[in-house]
C-alpha cells in the first residue's frame, strides 16, 4: 500500500488506555499526520496533560521511531491510567486544540428513512470519540437521504480534530450521516447566509494561499504552529505558502524576517485593524487619565487579549511604524504627553513644597488626586514607596545614598538604625527600606539588611 501521509504533525486517537506491570499505562491508537520517537513529550488533548513516551511498538515490535498509518501502543510516563481515556488524542503539545462546535460538509446515508431535521440531536464518531451533537444546518430545512450540505455541529463535550478529519453522526440505533470537518473554529452562523456558504465552498476549494488566510482570519495574531491545526497542510508548506503571502503584502510576519513555526502571523487587514484598535484604546486612555503618560504596556495587552508572544513583536512594529511611542512600561501616541492646569500646578506646587519642608517624614494629609502624584512621579519629580509613603526625589535619593553608603561601611542595616539616622518614624523607614528590597538594592536577612552584591 501507498505510504501514509506524513505532514509533520503526528496525532494518536487513543481506543484502548491500560497499565502493564513493570512499564506502567500504556495507550493505543492508529498514529496518522506523522511519526513519534521515543523520548518526546506528548500532550494529552483535550484535558491538557502532558507525558514523555517511554516506549513505542507496531504490532508487538518494539520501535524507537512509530510511522503513521500503522497500529501503535504507546508507553507512556509521568501519567496515570486514569488520566488517558478512549477519545482523548496523544499529540505534540501546542499542535492540536481542542473544539466543541465544528463547520462541516455532511452527507445523509442513501438508507435514511427519515430526513436530517435542523437541530436533530445525534451521536458523532470521529477517531475514536464518541460524543452527543447538536445538528445545525446552514444552508437547507432538511437534509433528505443521500443529499449533501453545510451543517454546523455543537458538541456537548471538546473534541481534538484538525480540518480534513472525516466523521459519522449516528441515531442510537442507526448510521444516518458522515462528512469532512471544514472548520474547527468556527463562529455562530446565520442559516441561509451567503457569504458564510461561500467561505466554507472556499474552504474546500480554495488554494493553500486563500485556506490559510481564512484560517488566520478566525485566530489572528497567532503563531504559524498554531494556525497549523486549522489546515490540513503540512508546517513545511505552510510555511512556504505564508511567505509568499508576506512577499505578497497580504500577511504581515511579527518579528523576525524568516517565517518559522514561532512567527506570529496576521492578514493585512486584520493587522490594520488591530492597529486601529490600539491607537483608540491608548487614546481612550489618554482622555481618561490626562495627567499620564500614557497607558501602562501589561493594561494595554490585556485590552487587546494579546497573548505576550505575540503583543511585543506588534507593539514593536506599531513603535517602527510611529503609530505608538513606547517609553519604560507606558505606551502612548506619538507627541502625547500631559499638561498640567494652572490650578494644577499650584497644587503640584503646594504638594512639593510640602514635600521638601519634611523631606523624611513626608505628609500624606497633602497628598493631591493620584493622577497628580503618578504625574509627578513619571516627571521625576517624587517617588512612591509602600504604604501610601511618597518622597519627594532629591530626598529619596539622599537617603539611598547614606543608607548605601553605611552598608558598604558597616555590611548590615536594621530598620531601627535608618529611623534613627533620618530622624524619623518607623513608618517610613520601613516604607524606604521594603521600596529598596523591591528594588533590588538591598535584601532583608533576619532584621537586618545587606546591600546586594550585584543589583537584578
Amino acid at each position: 500500500t501507498a505510504p501514509k501521509r506524513d505532514i509533520g504533525r503526528p496525532r494518536l486517537p487513543v481506543d484502548r488506555s491500560f497499565t502493564i506491570a513493570g512499564f506502567g499505562t500504556v495507550v493505543t491508537g492508529t498514529l496518522i499526520d506523522g511519526a513519534f520517537e521515543v523520548g518526546e513529550e506528548v500532550a494529552i488533548v483535550p484535558d491538557g496533560a502532558t507525558a514523555r513516551i517511554r516506549g513505542l511498538q507496531h504490532h508487538r515490535q518494539q520501535v524507537e521511531r512509530a510511522l503513521p498509518g500503522r497500529r501503535t501502543a504507546v508507553n507512556l510516563a509521568g501519567v496515570a491510567k486514569a488520566e488517558v481515556r478512549r477519545g482523548q488524542v496523544l499529540a505534540r503539545p501546542g499542535s492540536i486544540a481542542p473544539t466543541a462546535v465544528i463547520d462541516v460538509r455532511l452527507r445523509a446515508t442513501a438508507s435514511l428513512r427519515r430526513p436530517l431535521r435542523h437541530s436533530a440531536i445525534l451521536t458523532l464518531h470521529v477517531g475514536a470519540a464518541e460524543v452527543a451533537a447538536r445538528l445545525l444546518l446552514l444552508d437547507r430545512r432538511e437534509l433528505s437521504s443521500g443529499e449533501e450540505g453545510w451543517a454546523q455541529l455543537r458538541l456537548a463535550a471538546p473534541v481534538a480534530v484538525v480540518k480534513g478529519d472525516r466523521f459519522v453522526i449516528r441515531t442510537p440505533n442507526d448510521t444516518v450521516g458522515g462528512g469532512e470537518i471544514v472548520d474547527v473554529r468556527p463562529k455562530r452562523h446565520r442559516r441561509f447566509h451567503e457569504p458564510t456558504l461561500s467561505a466554507l465552498e472556499a474552504l474546500t476549494q480554495g488554494s493553500p494561499g486563500e485556506t490559510l488566510l481564512a484560517a488566520l482570519r478566525r485566530v489572528e495574531p497567532a503563531p504559524l504552529a498554531s494556525v497549523a491545526g486549522e489546515t490540513d497542510s503540512s508546517l513545511d508548506d505552510l510555511r512556504a505558502t505564508a511567505e509568499a503571502l508576506v512577499r505578497e503584502g497580504r500577511v504581515v510576519a511579527l518579528g523576525d524576517v524568516t517565517v518559522d513555526q514561532r512567527t506570529a502571523l496576521m492578514t493585512a487587514e486584520g493587522f490594520v485593524a488591530l492597529g486601529e484598535r490600539a491607537s483608540s484604546t491608548v487614546e481612550g486612555y489618554h482622555q481618561e487619565h490626562p495627567l499620564r503618560r500614557g497607558i501602562p504596556r501589561e493594561e494595554l495587552r490585556s485590552r487587546l487579549r494579546l497573548d505576550e508572544r505575540v503583543f511585543a513583536p506588534v507593539l514593536a512594529r506599531w513603535v517602527a511604524d510611529e503609530r505608538l511611542e513606547e517609553a519604560g512600561v507606558t505606551v502612548s501616541l506619538p507627541g502625547r504627553s500631559p499638561l498640567l492646569s494652572p490650578t494644577q500646578q499650584a497644587e503640584a506646587d503646594a504638594y512639593l513644597q510640602a514635600l521638601a519642608a519634611n523631606p523624611y517624614a513626608p505628609p500624606k494629609d497633602r497628598s493631591p488626586a493620584p493622577d497628580l502624584v503618578t504625574y509627578l512621579e513619571e516627571a521625576g519629580r517624587v517617588v512612591s514607596t509602600s504604604d501610601g509613603v511618597v518622597f519627594a526625589a532629591e530626598a529619596y535619593r539622599e537617603m539611598v545614598e547614606r543608607v548605601t553608603e553605611h552598608l558598604r561601611r558597616e555590611g548590615t542595616i536594621t530598620l531601627a538604625q535608618v529611623r534613627d539616622m533620618f530622624g524619623t518614624s518607623r513608618k517610613y523607614a520601613q516604607a524606604l527600606l521594603e521600596h529598596l528590597d523591591r528594588q533590588h538594592v538591598t535584601r532583608r536577612v533576619g532584621d537586618e539588611r545587606v546591600l546586594r552584591e550585584r543589583p537584578v
